[in-house]
């Protein structure tokens, strides 16, 4: 409970690290239907689409700086000598910056789905896919910015956009499902199964190319 309270803390006190991400999957989603003004009374054909595009790049932007600061100041070095699990300490500091930044996303994408959709139920399974999709983009992109660490960001995100392309596709697939009415809870284990892989591996991946960075 310690490393959750001081990783919440921590990114608190960096209001741009968080708004920021969030501010641009607004902008996103506000922009759609300004720029397609001659389908505006079909906006929904290609919103779950630009929706889904939009958390992954939202998600792209919130792990853009996740270690950098930590890193440049040695806190990231101090931690590891006094932390002997350090992938806990990073899957922890993944899930603040997820509850900071993808649960606003979430909920985002659902008023928008509404608005847009008019529709309740799709809607509401919509909110899932959210949260589940922006949890594994986040920790891809963490992924992307452990390798890049001091190379800059963009060279992360281009090594691990392959990996956010399957999520992609079983979005799009999964709202299909929903639209023809087939079954579409398959599809929400199959997002749950792959999360629950990735949180594990990915913080311990993380934790080694990180200390390699240190050594």
């Amino acid at each position: 409970m310690k490393i959750i309270y001081i990783e919440f803390l921590k990114l608190k006190t960096k209001a741009r690290s968080w708004m920021g991400p969030i501010l641009v999957f607004w902008l996103i989603l506000i922009a759609y239907p300004l720029t397609v003004e001659f389908l505006k009374e079909k906006l929904v054909i290609g919103f779950f689409s630009v929706l889904w595009i939009a958390i992954l790049i939202s998600m792209m932007f919130a792990a853009e700086d996740i270690f950098t600061e930590d890193y440049n100041d040695g806190t990231l070095e101090q931690t590891m000598i006094v932390n002997s699990s350090f992938s806990l300490i990073v899957g922890v500091k993944i899930f603040i910056y997820w509850l900071f930044i993808g649960i606003p996303i979430s909920l985002l994408s659902f008023i928008f789905s509404l608005g847009t959709s008019e529709n309740l139920i799709i809607s509401l399974l919509v909110l899932p896919m959210s949260m589940i999709s922006s949890y594994i983009f986040l920790n891809i992109f963490v992924l992307g910015n452990a390798l890049s660490l001091n190379k800059g960001s963009v060279l992360g995100a281009i090594v691990t956009m392959p990996l956010a392309l399957p999520v992609l596709i079983v979005l799009g697939k999964s709202v299909s499902a929903i639209q023809l009415e087939l079954n579409f809870t398959g599809f929400i284990f199959l997002l749950l199964g792959s999360l629950s892989i990735i949180i594990v591996i990915v913080p311990t991946v993380i934790s080694y190319i990180i200390k390699a960075h240190l050594e």
